[in-house]
């Protein structure tokens, strides 16, 4: 007995650490992990909700929900039941009866928690349900992290570090019985089979198999913790876009096991189950090859972003009087008609959004296109930008322009002269900064947005930093020196790439064609002259 003392005492605290304060709903099932999580709460000063969901899988289930509510009075908890008939759902939903089941049940304990506004949800998983858990994950290739955690969000885990064994040794020790639910015999079921007919070998060949894997678990979860958060520095949105959309650079320049963190990240945001086959297909997708995730998500690669087309995906906008785009439209433009669908795909449009584009139009003439026509100021600002890098190429220099707004007003521009001033700093962005802050006489530019045709390197990354701009925009990614894609850094601003990334990315493979093909010539000339 002096020996479960100290079970509820280690266990009091433990649940003082996770919860540190307030009420809790405990999820009671009648088996003796979760009798045995009741009784180690009454050794706490803790108010307790008990909860009991009656999946109605079993003519006799009903007998579970009368020993619950006992037991609850017993201790003068409070009891909530509820009965779902879980297999119908499951049928009309044409969905995986425990997914179902574990998918109600959570919901069933969230309601019950925010009725009696509970500070937590506690369940009865235990070391060897962690165990199982690892071992089932690790066999169906789930990509996301391994085993059950403590908490996440409100739902809280205490008992992950006990056993099966210790828990009903505790048990027997207060007199207490608890009911088997013969279900869990049913070896049709994949943690069942697990449990009744892997790892009673697996232990008897390796006896700390379910501490082994338990300990893996919380080794994975805590390098999930440390470098989830920098695999999510990895993803950039591209927010030109009516659906996710993400930056393709950023991604690709990233070690493999940071972006298939980054990319679980990406399923997860979507809805989708993380499983490694998935993570696959799309990293294969960031190299152009589009495919189809689950529920009919389109995922396809476009120029240098990473698009995720929902299924029924809304119109981006309603104007009063707009329509979808049709594929006899011409655009008027400045310089004649153009065809709507030849325009979009110059924008970088993939096909799934082009047949839902809201366009103003009269008849097949469209007048605006939402988002993209009349120009909208970031795409000219940066074609300012790029004519500053066209200046730059016809000077020698690498073809590099910038361009500092404030308030719609241009403050100054400047192209890259590395070269021409025999200065290594002398980058387009670095003397836009300079020029636009002596302009205004200010050392800060907080409010200003700085346009650029390459990704700044770090030294101008520090710059913009030091300026407190309030957003950098860019045409396309620096792969040599890129200071968020290649280095990593984390921008205090907001940070987008994309618009004229053709032109721009058109301008600089010129620029060092040519420049390797004078220096190809200047080697021949040098090898006939000493020949």
């Amino acid at each position: 007995m002096e020996h479960f003392d100290e079970l509820e005492a280690r266990f009091a605290n433990h649940l003082t650490r996770l919860v540190p304060e307030g009420s809790v709903v405990a999820a009671v099932s009648g088996g003796g992990d979760s009798v045995a999580l009741l009784h180690l709460l009454t050794a706490t000063p803790r108010r307790v909700i008990v909860a009991h969901l009656d999946h109605a899988l079993r003519e006799d289930s009903q007998r579970d929900a009368r020993y619950v509510q006992a037991l609850a009075q017993r201790f003068g908890y409070t009891c909530v039941i509820e009965r779902l008939e879980v297999s119908k759902i499951a049928d009309e939903r044409k969905a995986n009866l425990e997914a179902t089941a574990r998918e109600l049940r959570y919901a069933f304990l969230a309601r019950v928690a925010k009725q009696y506004g509970a500070q937590a949800v506690l369940t009865a998983h235990t070391q060897d349900d962690q165990a199982e858990t690892v071992l089932m994950q690790l066999l169906q290739g789930t990509g996301r992290g391994l085993g059950m955690r403590p908490k996440r969000g409100k739902v809280v885990r205490p008992l992950l570090e006990l056993s099966h064994a210790m828990l009903r040794a505790y048990l027997s020790s207060k007199g207490q019985n608890w009911l088997d639910d013969v279900t869990n015999a049913d070896i049709t079921f994949d943690r069942n089979y697990l449990r009744h007919e892997v790892f009673p070998n697996l232990v008897e060949r390796f006896p700390q198999a379910k501490v082994a894997l338990s300990r893996f678990a919380n080794i994975s979860q805590g390098e999930d913790d440390a470098l989830d958060p920098l695999a999510e520095k990895r993803l950039h949105l591209d927010p030109r876009w009516p659906c996710p959309a993400y930056r393709v650079a950023p991604l690709l320049q990233a070690a493999p096991a940071l972006r298939r963190r980054a990319l679980r990240q990406v399923l997860e945001r979507c809805g989708q189950r993380p499983e490694s086959r998935l993570i696959f297909a799309l990293e294969r997708a960031l190299e152009e090859e589009a495919f189809t995730l689950p529920e009919g998500w389109i995922v396809r690669r476009r120029d240098g972003t990473l698009f995720l087309i929902p299924p029924n995906l809304s119109t981006v906008a309603r104007w009063p009087g707009s329509r979808m785009a049709l594929p006899g439209d011409y655009l008027q433009m400045p310089a004649g008609k153009k065809r709507l669908v030849e325009f979009l795909a110059e924008r970088g449009v993939p096909t799934e959004l082009k047949q839902i584009w809201p366009v103003l139009a009269e008849g097949s003439l469209v007048r605006e296109v939402w988002g993209l026509w009349p120009e909208p100021d970031d795409q000219r600002f940066l074609g300012l930008a790029l004519e500053e890098a066209e200046r730059a190429a016809q000077h020698g220099e690498v073809p590099v322009g910038a361009v500092v707004v404030r308030a719609g007003k241009v403050l100054a521009r400047a192209r890259n002269r590395v070269e021409e001033s025999k200065y290594a700093t002398a980058h387009a962005e670095f003397l836009a900064l300079q020029r636009a802050l002596q302009e205004v006489g200010e050392k800060e530019l907080p409010e200003a947005t700085v346009y650029v045709t390459l990704e700044p390197c770090p030294m101008c990354f520090g710059a913009l930093m030091e300026a407190q701009v309030g957003r950098v925009v860019y045409a396309t990614e620096n792969l040599k020196a890129g200071a968020v894609t290649v280095h990593g850094m984390v921008p205090p601003f907001a940070w987008e790439g994309g618009r004229l990334e053709r032109e721009a990315g058109k301008l600089l493979r010129e620029f060092f064609a040519q420049r390797r093909q004078a220096s190809s010539a200047k080697l021949v000339l040098t090898s006939e002259e000493s020949s």
